[in-house]
């Protein structure tokens, strides 16, 4: 069978959680050809994962750092160019802006027609098959048509030039997924319900392809996290909530099954009116023989927290070190290791900051990506979770599968994942998080037997075979024949 995969800045450009399930997936479905469509931040991202046979072509869908989104499609120059020649302003006007127009109606309301949003988008793709993107996106015709939309909403009508060109621009840096005409494929798998999953909806259209979505974090409540932190006014934070839930419910609608990793997941989508029958939870599977316990060497001999996530907000890094201010007034020579990128530079300073605000630059260290989590969990004594949201999260399964004691925030499927072999606390009160912390630190009875009962549920509940029968099973039953 061939499948278009659809991912969103994970595999194989980027390292994560995510990224681990779709390496497991491909390589645990050698008789599947994947075709993998990744959007990606920039053009300048490297494969970062060694790709096996089965995986037939890469292609990386870049939203920032090119003007020209054909730039890294196979138009060619000579098709690039005739294409800028043929992109007037008539042109524009008769074929790109009605859909765009009909594009506009759907994303800025909470309850979109996601059939007519669905048609909509592929009449921009049509048209961008034979036509210049950055001539189409940046023509008179189309700031009129958004400006007309947006003044007559009471709401939006109320933003002021300078973000009302931002959000055009925004809109704009989405809609380059258009240009990349999908090839015919048995099966379109996408892993996020978003900008991605729009090229399976295209190939449904085109080719009559079949898709299927799985959801790790939940997409449309991350973007709502999101805004909190963004510096916008309260009009384009409404546009912004409604753009993303439509892309949410978009894809709901044309997946023919839905695979969340957790129940947690599945009750956000029957909120967003997915039928109950649509839904199947698969969850994540860990490696067990590459995951167990082990002696290694460690940097620190007394009581020591390890943490392996990324520095960013979601997965809330500074809730752990403000954390760790208690437990080391509790436990003075406690230590904190934790391992991960950080993406989000502006975030990572401030925890940085605010490791040295509160005085705990011989506490805390920041240690970076790790290419051997493995070991890493094994040089503590508790692993700990300090999201403000999550999905079935991996550095969860794989802390468990390691033996530890997990001490986590009750997020997203932590709680179903972790069942009552590890300590949950509620997000973002790092005075609860640092009492679960020393509580696990100071009783030795207590951590062997949450790590015992961990590595048992994991072995038990989150084997890789399991997972992959799940989704050989489920490309059988919704792809099509090859």
């Amino acid at each position: 069978m061939r499948v278009l995969f659809l991912v969103s800045g994970v595999y194989p450009h980027y390292m994560g959680g995510v990224s681990t399930w779709a390496d497991q997936l491909v390589r645990g479905l050698p008789e599947h050809e994947f075709h993998v469509v990744s959007v990606v931040s920039n053009p300048h991202v490297e494969i970062r994962y060694a790709l096996p046979r089965n995986v037939t072509e890469v292609v990386a869908l870049p939203l920032w750092g090119t003007e020209r989104p054909e730039e890294y499609l196979e138009k060619g120059p000579g098709k690039t160019v005739r294409h800028a020649l043929g992109t007037t302003e008539d042109r524009v006007r008769r074929g790109f802006v009605p859909p765009f127009e009909a594009f506009l109606a759907e994303v800025r309301v909470a309850r979109p027609n996601v059939d007519r949003l669905g048609e909509a988008l592929y009449g921009m793709h049509v048209f961008l098959r034979d036509h210049d993107f950055r001539a189409t996106i940046r023509s008179r015709a189309v700031w009129e048509a958004f400006a007309n939309v947006f003044t007559a909403d009471p709401l939006l009508a109320t933003l002021d030039l300078y973000e009302a060109i931002n959000t055009l621009r925004s809109i704009g840096r989405y809609l380059r997924v258009l240009n990349y005409r999908p090839p015919k494929t048995d099966l379109a798998h996408s892993a996020i319900a978003s900008i991605a999953g729009i090229i399976g909806i295209m190939a449904h259209f085109e080719h009559g392809t079949p898709n299927i979505l799985t959801e790790h974090g939940i997409y449309v409540r991350e973007r709502l996290l999101d805004l909190v932190n963004q510096p916008v006014s309260f009009p384009a934070r409404i546009f912004w909530e409604n753009f993303h839930g439509a892309l949410a419910r978009l894809n709901y609608r044309y997946a023919e099954r839905i695979y969340p990793v957790c129940s947690f997941n599945s009750r956000w989508e029957e909120q967003f009116g997915v039928p109950p029958g649509k839904v199947r939870v698969v969850y994540n599977g860990v490696d067990s023989a590459k995951f167990r316990p082990m002696a290694v060497p460690r940097p620190h001999a007394g009581p020591t927290v390890v943490a392996v996530i990324r520095v960013d907000r979601l997965k809330d890094a500074m809730n752990l070190l403000q954390a760790m201010e208690h437990v080391r007034r509790e436990i003075p020579d406690a230590k904190c290791l934790l391992y991960g990128p950080s993406p989000d530079a502006d975030y990572a300073r401030l925890c940085v900051a605010e490791r040295t605000r509160l005085g705990l630059e011989d506490v805390v260290e920041f240690r970076g990506f790790t290419a051997t989590p493995e070991i890493a969990y094994n040089e503590g004594d508790v692993v700990v979770m300090s999201s403000v949201s999550e999905g079935f999260p991996f550095a969860l399964l794989e802390g468990m599968a390691s033996e530890k004691a997990i001490v986590a925030t009750d997020v997203g499927g932590v709680a179903e994942a972790l069942g009552d072999a590890g300590v949950l606390v509620p997000p973002r009160q790092p005075r609860l998080l640092a009492g679960g912390i020393v509580r696990v630190l100071r009783d030795a009875n207590l951590r062997e037997d949450l790590g015992r009962r961990a590595r048992e549920r994991a072995a038990a509940l989150y084997s890789i075979e399991g997972f992959i029968d799940r989704y050989r099973e489920a490309y059988g039953e919704v792809g099509r024949a090859s």
